[in-house]
């Protein structure tokens, strides 16, 4: 067997064929074909390197006629896409000298689908701003000129006064457009009524105001000569005594001072706070501490004379208001103010013990006075 080192199969067999061993060709007999197969094939590298060079060759054109898949692009589809891939989208080649009905024809470049949408959100925004313009003017004008918000009515919470709700709600409020009610102003209005400790108001829209209130608690009446008046703890003149529903439940006040003194107690003024507390107190007391319960009660002015001027040639009256409990056994008690020293618990506590003395010695009380801490003084009838 011949070897011949270097060379493929195909060129061993060739080879081999054409060449007859010397001494062996003889006249007329045909030539015998001999193929030898080496045990080992060795490549020459040269011949290696430029079949693998073919075939990366081969491989490249196969990819690149084919249509690779690619990631979704916006700028292909306009879209953004959730997932996937799609396939890449050529457009048709141009080739060069091509030549149309006008003239030679030149490759026009794809228009851009970003630039479209990007041109079509500024179109977009220049629309909104051109009904902004319009529109936001003509809602202004329905809102404050039509009558879909103008005040229909006026519902007030907190109180079943119908006498309050009825002046709350003839303040005049009613037809005005609800945009430009002051709710502030309106509030503080409503919260100087007489009958009103608190004030709020909400819009309901679209044509109703709702007023919230805390309605004042009358204590007690006060009565001048112009007439019965319902007054709160905090001193506050609330209503006549006709137009105060628990009117028929509550204990009376007699104020006896002078009518110059009196004429501006009236619905809106004041009196003093203590004074009222005052009263009160001794509505409460005195059945408990004297065993009285039938009994009135007076304010009055008296006018002292006082030796504690600059001079004591020269004394100066003091006036000072006292309440005085009248009885109907004939007897008067000065308890003072609020402003004295001694507790209103003791005097009435004192005035329980000059009662019981008068009793125990068959004493008759004209006037008894405890106005002066421990020292008390009565007088007794003729």
């Amino acid at each position: 067997m011949t070897e011949y080192r270097g060379e493929i199969r195909e060129q061993i067999a060739f080879w081999d064929v054409r060449r007859a061993e010397p001494g062996k060709s003889g006249g007329g007999q045909p030539r015998q074909r001999v193929v030898t197969t080496p045990q080992k094939i060795v490549h020459p590298a040269g011949w290696t390197a430029m079949a693998e060079r073919r075939a990366r060759q081969r491989r490249m054109r196969q990819r690149q006629e084919s249509s690779p898949l690619v990631a979704r692009a916006l700028a292909q589809t306009a879209v953004r896409a959730s997932s996937g891939q799609m396939r890449a989208i050529r457009s048709a080649a141009v080739k060069p000298g091509s030549w149309s009905k006008g003239g030679p024809m030149t490759p026009i470049p794809p228009r851009s689908s970003r630039l479209q949408a990007r041109q079509s959100r500024r179109w977009r925004r220049l629309l909104a701003a051109l009904l902004g313009l319009i529109l936001v003017p003509a809602g202004v004008l329905f809102a404050l000129l039509g009558p879909a918000f103008r005040i229909q009515q006026i519902t007030v919470i907190g109180t079943q006064n119908q006498a309050l709700i009825a002046q709350i709600q003839r303040l005049g409020v009613q037809g005005q457009n609800l945009f430009l009610v002051d709710t502030a102003a309106l509030s503080s209005r409503i919260a100087a009524l007489p009958l009103v400790e608190t004030a709020s108001v909400e819009r309901d829209w679209p044509d109703r105001l709702q007023v919230i209130v805390s309605e004042r608690q009358p204590v007690l009446l006060w009565k001048t000569a112009q007439g019965s008046y319902s007054v709160d703890r905090s001193g506050v003149i609330l209503a006549p005594a006709s137009s105060t529903p628990q009117a028929g439940q509550l204990q009376t006040v007699i104020d006896a001072r002078e009518q110059k003194i009196t004429a501006g107690i009236r619905p809106g003024a004041r009196l003093e706070a203590a004074e009222v507390t005052f009263a009160v107190e001794v509505f409460n007391q005195v059945p408990v501490l004297t065993g009285i319960s039938n009994f009135s009660l007076r304010y009055e002015s008296k006018i002292y004379v006082s030796n504690a001027g600059p001079s004591t040639q020269q004394p100066q009256t003091v006036s000072h208001t006292t309440f005085v409990i009248v009885s109907p056994a004939g007897w008067v008690a000065y308890l003072g103010g609020p402003d004295d020293v001694n507790p209103l618990a003791n005097r009435l506590r004192e005035l329980q013990q000059i009662l019981v003395m008068a009793q125990q010695k068959g004493l008759r009380l004209a006037t008894i006075d405890l106005r002066f801490g421990l020292n008390v003084a009565y007088t007794l009838q003729p």
